[in-house]
């Protein structure tokens, strides 16, 4: 098993790169992740553009361990406008994010759907529907209470790149521009990663990217002394051509604990989204996106997330 899974991925990286390969901008936009500078998946190698996003989230974990005791439920709003320009042979990026956050109108259906296909509900039927509460306690201590909702920025990215046959490396500075007291952001940091973007053969009907880093960064908050400094991240995706203007795809995205000191599975564990989506471009210069976005490592990311968006080139 071992011996095919390296063949396997032998024969990506070796395979013929594709200018624009599938790639599903989302990432954990769980509410105690924000304030980390985990990089939104792109491929783009080729020039300047424009990137119109939204992001509609709705998150529940509820869980008591010990002396600690943690509610997250509510939804977010997610409205990104990203930038980037080629000069002289480097991408430059900028982008800024402005966030909603509420009670929001999903729990119903997410209930529903859980139902339907006998999913565990993880106790959402015990909280009130539309409710927007955040909650921690730990050692007899409330850390975090927030009872209601808020409109504004998150925290600014600026983005450099270096592109070549291969890959590309990759660089991000975040700036905490976001309001970290109500988890709008506020994290100081960056990262570095490099992405391989293949297809299995020249103008062939499969793409993807895959991608490996590591971020740092220092925030302030309600949970700041329990922050990790250094997180490690990656992403594998895999699209495949149906029709000439149309791609179907599927993404999973790996990043290591955001907190220490935790005995709670939402803060100790590993954070992992699982996207699938779509791609339509109505002409060469512009790509429309559809994606959903699910939690298979459940509680350290949100259980169910929608992802649009539309690119200029």
């Amino acid at each position: 098993m071992l011996r095919r899974s390296v063949l396997l991925l032998a024969l990506l990286l070796s395979g013929a790169v594709q200018a624009e390969p599938f790639v599903l901008g989302t990432s954990n936009q769980a509410a105690l992740a924000r304030h980390a500078p985990l990089p939104t998946p792109q491929a783009d190698a080729t020039g300047s553009g424009l990137r119109l996003s939204l992001d509609w989230t709705n998150e529940f974990v509820l869980d008591q361990r010990g002396t600690e005791a943690l509610l997250l439920d509510g939804e977010t709003l997610r409205l990104n406008l990203a930038a980037r320009w080629n000069w002289r042979g480097w991408l430059l990026g900028a982008e800024l994010p402005v966030l909603n956050t509420s009670g929001g109108v999903l729990d119903s259906p997410i209930e529903s759907w859980h139902q339907f296909f006998g999913l565990p509900n993880g106790n959402r039927e015990d909280e009130p529907r539309k409710q927007y509460r955040d909650v921690y306690q730990r050692n007899g201590q409330t850390l975090l209470d927030l009872d209601s909702g808020k409109t504004g920025i998150g925290d600014a990215r600026l983005s450099l790149a270096r592109c070549g046959a291969a890959g590309c490396w990759r660089g991000l500075l975040q700036l905490p521009t976001g309001d970290a007291e109500r988890l709008m952001g506020g994290g100081l940091g960056g990262a570095l990663w490099y992405e391989r973007p293949y297809a299995f053969a020249a103008g062939g009907a499969w793409s993807g990217a895959l991608a490996a880093g590591v971020a740092a960064v220092r925030a302030d908050g309600p949970l700041q002394d329990q922050q990790r400094q250094f997180i490690p991240f990656g992403w594998a995706s895999l699209g495949y051509q149906l029709l000439a203007r149309l791609e179907l795809g599927a993404q999973f995205y790996l990043h290591g604990p955001l907190y220490s000191d935790s005995e709670l599975a939402a803060l100790r564990r590993p954070g992992g989204q699982l996207a699938f989506g779509l791609r339509y471009r109505p002409t060469p210069q512009t790509s429309l996106w559809l994606g959903a976005q699910e939690d298979p490592i459940i509680e350290s990311s949100p259980d169910f997330s929608i992802h649009l968006a539309v690119d200029w080139h």
